[in-house]
């Protein structure tokens, strides 16, 4: 199995909604036929290779690096997605409100009224809850145990291969820093993708990374309310 450029086309339509006018975008729809041909035929052919990233640091609420891939990168990320993201979604626990279409921050929040209200029966009981947190959760991410997660639950031999390069690709090998150079030093170092191992983190700002890490804390999700089985339950990112 391999791709077409309708498809091509429909992942760079939804590669766009947020970005049409950044400069990587308006540059490849400046030839936008050709350029969506040319990567179709180098993702059937095999000769499809990831490109330079962005790398900047963000400031607010605290620093952190962020990696951005170019324009034509984002648009196999979208590809990708819209392949594989319905059979792992529909399994994801309900609790998992990072990054999943419909289940934003308002959608998290009203989960967890209902759960301290039917807790506290109304407002009316002591409820105790605890609150934990992630430390370094992306440059952390073992790439083995993802790719373990990924392989079994995509059976197209051509969209796991795919994936597999995307997981894999170390952004730090071809890169360019943007915006205030200055800012990165403010990134703590054991939180910098440029101090994490081989085998290990992925880039904060890609839309594979967000998927994948979903992918990832399935398990921990899976656990918790299955394993653990407390009263309620709610995972969310910042």
């Amino acid at each position: 199995m391999s791709t077409t450029t309708l498809e091509v086309f429909e992942s760079y339509i939804d590669c766009r909604k947020n970005k049409r006018s950044t400069p990587s975008a308006l540059t490849f729809q400046s030839n936008l036929a050709a350029n969506i041909r040319e990567l179709t035929h180098e993702l059937n052919s095999g000769t499809y290779e990831i490109g330079q990233s962005r790398c900047f640091a963000v400031m607010t609420p605290k620093p952190r690096e962020v990696w951005a891939a170019s324009f034509r990168d984002r648009i196999v990320h979208h590809l990708i997605y819209n392949r594989i993201q319905e059979s792992f979604t529909k399994s994801f626990s309900a609790g998992s409100c990072a990054c999943i279409p419909g289940r934003g921050a308002l959608y998290g929040s009203k989960r967890l009224e209902r759960m301290i209200r039917s807790g506290s029966e109304n407002w009316s009981k002591r409820l105790y809850y605890l609150k934990m947190d992630i430390s370094n959760f992306f440059v952390s991410i073992q790439k083995d145990i993802l790719e373990a997660l990924l392989i079994k639950r995509i059976p197209c031999d051509w969209t796991r291969a795919l994936t597999l390069q995307v997981l894999h690709h170390d952004p730090t090998s071809n890169y360019v820093i943007s915006g205030n150079a200055a800012n990165l030093a403010y990134v703590p170092a054991h939180k910098s993708l440029f101090n994490a191992p081989q085998f290990m983190g992925l880039p904060i700002g890609n839309l594979s990374s967000q998927f994948f890490a979903n992918v990832y804390m399935d398990v921990l999700d899976q656990f918790v309310e299955h394993k653990i089985r407390p009263r309620g339950y709610v995972r969310y990112v910042e």
